[in-house]
C-alpha cells in the first residue's frame, strides 16, 4: 500500500550538520537541510553570539551532496581549517571542516541517511535588503562538474565575475597550496638577507678573514670525502651551493633562537599556527626544528615548500603556517620588502674601498721595432705551471732571488749598476682563492668551465672582479651571475695591502699570461698564478731606470700558462732554478749558478761580478744549510771565483 504525504517524501542522501561550539556552553547542533542563515541577528536561522559576529555571518547551502558556505562577514575575523575567509567568496565544505571566528567553533559533520527533502522556511521568507546585496544569483550558484574539477562562480562588487578553480580535493589541502607563495616569498627573503650578512655586514666588520678560515676547512672536507668519490657530481659547479646554504642554515639556527621563526617568515607574517605558546617554548621548538633540518637534511632548502604547500622542517615535525591578515603586514608584503630585497642583492655596492675601487686597465704591448742586442730566454717550470719565451736587452741580466721558502726575481742594470729586486709577500693556494671567488654567491661557478678550472682561468676572473664596479655592472652580471658580492670580496683581496685605495692600474698583458701588475701611486705589486699557488710579489724599483719596464716587456711579457709535467734534460735557466729551489733540488741549483759565474768570468764587469757574489750567497743562506758537504763546498766554490 502506498503511503502519501503532504508532498513531502523520502530519500537517501549526504547529511550535513553544523556542530557550534562555545567555551563555557553546552555544544548546539543543527542540520542543514536546505539554507541556514548564521549571524548576530535572533531572525537568524542559527544565531551566534560574538563581539566578531556580524548580523548575517554565514549563508550555508545545500544542493546536490555537496555543502556550501557564502561568507557575509568581514575579512580576517574568521578562519576555515585556520585560513582567512573573504567577504562574498563562496567556499566548498567537507566532513571535519572547522569555521572558527573570535571563541565560536562550527565543525562540518556528515553522515549517510534519510532527511526530509523539503525547503527550509528561509526559502519562503524574504531576505533583508543586506542578505539579499550578498546572495548568489541562481545562474552563477550551479556548481558543474566538468574533467574532474569543481568551478565555483561568486558574486563581487564589480561588474564582472570573478571564477575560482578548485581541484577535488579537502578545502584543506587547497588552503595548504594557497600558501606557497607565501613561503616562496619568504624563502627569496631569506636568501636576501643571507646574502647580505655575507657580502655587506661582515666584510664591513672586518670578519671577513674569520668567515673564511672558518668555512675553508669545510669545503676541503666535502671535496675529499664526498664530490672525490662522486665524479657525477661536478665539484665546481655543486661547491657554490653546499658553502652558500651552508652559512644560510647556520643564519636560520640562529634566527630560530631569537625570533622563533625564519627572518624571511617574520617579517612577511608567515608563522606557525601553535604561536600562542609560551614566548621561550616557540624559540626552543624552532631551534630543535631548524637543528633537525641542518643536521638530517643540509641540501634541502630550508623554507621552500616541497609537498602540498609544507617544507621540510613541516614534514618532519606535523607542524602547520598560517599567514597574517593585517594591514601592517599586507602593506610590508607589497611595499617594505621588495625593497628590502632589492637593497640586499644591491649591498656590495655600499662597501667601503678597497671594494669598489675604480680600476683602469693598461695592455702591455710588443715593442715595434726587433732589437739585435737581446738575449733569448727561454724555460719552463711545470712546479709553478708557466713557459717563458722572451728577448732581453743585453744592458740588463735576470737572477733569481731567494729567501728561506721564498722565491722572486732581481734584475740588474749592468750599466746604471743599479738592480730591481721582485720579492715574495704572500702565497695563497689555488683552492683557498676559488673558495673566496664563490664566497657569499650560491651561482657563482656557473660560468667556469666543466672540469677545466685552474690558474688561467682563475687569473681572468681575478681581472674581472678587478674592473668590477657600478659603470659596468652588465659584465659583472655575465661573469658572476646575478649575486655579485664574490666579485668586490675577491677584488679586495688583491687591494687590501696597498695604501692607497683608489685610482688602481692594472696590467694585464695578455689573456694567456699568467701575471697580473697592479699600480698605485709609487706602489708596485704582482701576482703570479700558478698551478697551484696565487704568488704575490712586492717591487723594489731604483728611480730613475727603465729596470721596470724591461722586467715587464723583457721577461714578463713573455711568459704563459704551460700546463705540461714534463721536465726537460737541459742546462737550467731561470724557472727551472726556480722549479729546484721549490723542489728542494739543490744540485740543480748549483749547476745554475756555476754557469752564471762562468758567463761572468766573459763579461768583465766587477760590479756584475759583485752582485752575482752577493746573491750566490743569498741563495746559499736561502737554502737553510746544505747538508750536503759536496754542495755546500762548491757553493762556497763559486762565491770565492767570483
Amino acid at each position: 500500500m502506498k503511503e502519501n504525504t503532504d508532498s513531502t517524501t523520502l530519500n537517501t542522501e549526504l547529511l550535513f550538520t553544523l556542530d557550534v561550539r562555545v567555551p563555557d556552553q553546552t555544544p548546539n547542533k543543527m542540520e542543514v537541510i536546505d539554507r541556514v542563515l548564521a549571524g548576530l541577528d535572533p531572525r537568524n536561522d542559527l544565531i551566534l553570539i560574538d563581539p566578531k559576529i556580524k548580523t548575517k555571518h554565514f549563508l550555508f547551502r545545500k544542493r546536490n551532496n555537496i555543502l556550501t558556505v557564502h561568507y557575509l562577514g568581514l575579512e580576517g575575523d574568521t578562519f576555515l581549517n585556520g585560513l582567512p575567509l573573504e567577504k562574498g567568496k563562496l567556499y566548498i565544505l567537507e566532513k571535519g571542516d572547522l569555521l572558527k571566528v573570535g571563541k565560536i567553533e562550527i565543525i562540518i559533520r556528515r553522515e549517510t541517511g534519510i532527511s526530509k527533502a523539503i525547503s527550509n522556511q528561509l526559502q519562503n521568507t524574504p531576505l533583508t535588503d543586506e542578505v539579499a546585496q550578498n546572495e548568489i544569483p541562481e545562474k552563477l550558484e550551479e556548481i558543474e562538474e566538468t574533467q574532474g574539477a569543481i568551478t565555483v562562480f561568486s558574486n563581487m562588487p564589480s561588474p564582472e565575475k570573478k571564477i575560482t578553480t578548485l581541484k577535488k580535493e579537502r578545502i584543506f589541502n587547497f588552503s595548504t597550496l594557497r600558501l606557497i607563495p607565501y613561503k616562496v616569498y619568504g624563502f627569496i627573503v631569506d636568501v636576501a638577507l643571507t646574502y647580505l650578512l655575507l657580502g655587506f655586514l661582515l666584510p664591513s666588520l672586518n670578519m671577513l678573514p674569520l668567515v673564511h678560515n672558518f668555512f675553508a676547512p669545510i669545503t676541503d672536507f666535502l671535496t675529499v670525502n664526498f664530490l672525490v668519490h662522486h665524479p657525477e657530481f661536478t665539484s665546481i659547479k655543486i661547491l657554490s651551493l653546499i658553502e652558500f646554504f651552508i652559512c644560510f642554515h647556520l643564519f636560520m639556527l640562529l634566527s630560530s633562537l631569537i625570533l622563533g621563526t625564519t627572518p624571511g617568515a617574520f617579517l612577511i607574517g608567515l608563522h606557525h599556527k601553535d604561536n600562542y605558546k609560551a614566548f621561550i617554548a616557540i624559540r626552543f621548538k624552532a631551534y630543535i626544528y631548524a637543528l633537525i633540518n641542518i643536521v638530517a637534511l643540509p641540501l634541502l632548502i630550508f623554507d621552500i615548500p616541497l609537498y602540498k604547500g609544507k617544507n621540510a622542517k613541516e614534514l618532519i615535525t606535523f607542524s602547520e603556517r598560517d599567514i597574517t591578515t593585517s594591514s601592517l603586514f599586507k602593506i610590508s608584503r607589497k611595499a617594505v620588502t621588495p625593497v628590502v630585497v632589492i637593497a640586499c642583492f644591491l649591498s656590495p655596492f655600499f662597501l667601503k674601498a678597497p671594494f669598489t675601487s675604480a680600476m683602469t686597465e693598461v695592455k702591455s704591448s710588443q715593442p715595434k721595432y726587433k732589437d739585435v742586442h737581446t738575449t733569448t730566454l727561454v724555460s719552463n717550470s711545470s712546479e709553478l705551471g708557466f713557459a717563458l719565451r722572451s728577448e732581453l736587452n743585453n744592458q740588463f741580466l735576470l737572477l733569481p732571488y731567494f729567501e728561506k721558502n721564498k722565491i722572486g726575481l732581481t734584475l740588474y742594470d749592468v750599466i746604471q749598476k743599479k738592480a730591481l729586486i721582485m720579492k715574495e709577500e704572500n702565497r695563497i693556494s689555488i683552492t683557498s682563492a676559488l673558495f673566496k671567488l664563490r664566497y657569499a654567491n650560491p651561482l657563482a661557478s656557473l660560468s667556469i668551465p666543466n672540469n677545466q678550472i685552474g690558474n688561467e682561468v682563475l687569473k681572468n676572473k681575478t681581472l674581472s672582479s678587478l674592473k668590477l664596479s657600478l659603470d659596468n655592472i652588465v659584465n659583472g652580471l655575465s661573469e658572476f651571475g646575478p649575486f655579485l658580492a664574490n666579485g668586490f670580496l675577491f677584488k679586495n683581496d688583491f687591494l687590501s695591502e696597498f695604501t692607497i685605495q683608489d685610482n688602481f692600474i692594472v696590467t694585464s698583458f695578455d689573456k694567456k699570461n699568467p701575471v697580473l701588475k697592479i699600480s698605485a701611486g709609487n706602489e708596485e705589486k704582482i701576482f703570479f698564478f700558478g698551478r697551484k699557488e696565487i704568488i704575490e710579489f712586492s717591487l723594489i724599483v731604483p728611480k730613475q731606470t727603465k729596470l721596470l719596464e724591461n722586467l715587464a716587456e723583457g721577461v714578463i711579457n713573455g711568459l704563459r700558462f704551460d700546463q705540461s709535467n714534463t721536465d726537460k734534460l737541459k742546462t737550467p735557466q731561470i724557472l727551472e732554478v726556480i722549479d729546484a729551489f721549490l723542489r728542494g733540488n739543490n744540485q740543480t741549483v748549483l749547476t745554475y749558478y756555476i754557469n752564471e759565474a762562468k758567463k761572468a768570468s766573459e763579461i768583465n764587469n766587477p760590479q756584475w761580478r759583485s752582485f752575482l757574489k752577493r746573491n750566490t750567497l743569498q741563495t746559499k743562506l736561502a737554502l737553510g744549510g746544505v747538508r750536503n758537504k759536496n754542495i755546500e763546498k762548491s757553493f762556497d766554490d763559486v762565491i770565492n771565483t767570483l
